[in-house]
């Protein structure tokens, strides 16, 4: 049989157009467009690692920048912690000196820690917080000490020392400290 044809020339013609554009320049534009996009998707798939390592040397550097931080944070609680026990000892030092206030035993036993050698102790008293003292002291170089040992005990508030004379002698002095 034949072939029907038709007479109605404008579908004809839209027919021959659809022939045209569906020829080989049609899948050769397709064709290019899908390698070009799948060389892209390669590429994002290729550059994956290193995008990854880029993030995971980010990271590092953020963590390594918080762990500087604590190592500052961690100087400061070692210092807090040496003030700390610093002002513990000066606590028991205090509370030593106020339970001695009653009994000058302890006082009197740290005062001799303190003193230079060869120096006596003539007289001692305590009241309140008042530490009445005479020492004799062999020359005026452990006058000097003695003067130096009162002031760095860290046990009286302010030491003051009487005219001494500079003649190699046995001096004897006397002194009214007041305890912290």
């Amino acid at each position: 049989m034949r072939e029907k044809k038709e007479f109605n020339f404008a579908q004809q013609w839209i027919d021959g157009l659809a022939r045209e554009t569906g020829g080989p320049k049609k899948w050769k534009t397709a064709s290019i467009l899908w390698g070009l996009v799948s060389l892209l998707l390669i590429g994002a798939v290729g550059s994956a690692p290193w995008v990854w390592e880029y993030k995971i040397k980010q990271e590092i550097a953020v963590v390594g920048q918080q762990i500087s931080a604590l190592g500052e944070i961690t100087n400061q609680v070692k210092q807090l912690n040496a003030l700390k026990a610093h002002a513990e000892e000066q606590q028991k030092l205090l509370d030593l000196m106020k339970k001695s206030t009653r009994e000058p035993g302890p006082i009197l036993e740290n005062l001799k820690k303190t003193l230079p050698l060869g120096t006596v102790v003539n007289t001692f008293s305590l009241q309140e917080n008042t530490l009445n003292i005479s020492v004799s002291v062999p020359s005026p170089v452990d006058v000097a000490r003695l003067w130096i040992s009162l002031r760095d005990s860290g046990m009286f508030q302010e030491v003051d020392i009487q005219p001494v004379s500079l003649q190699d002698k046995v001096q004897t002095l006397n002194f009214n400290l007041k305890l912290k």
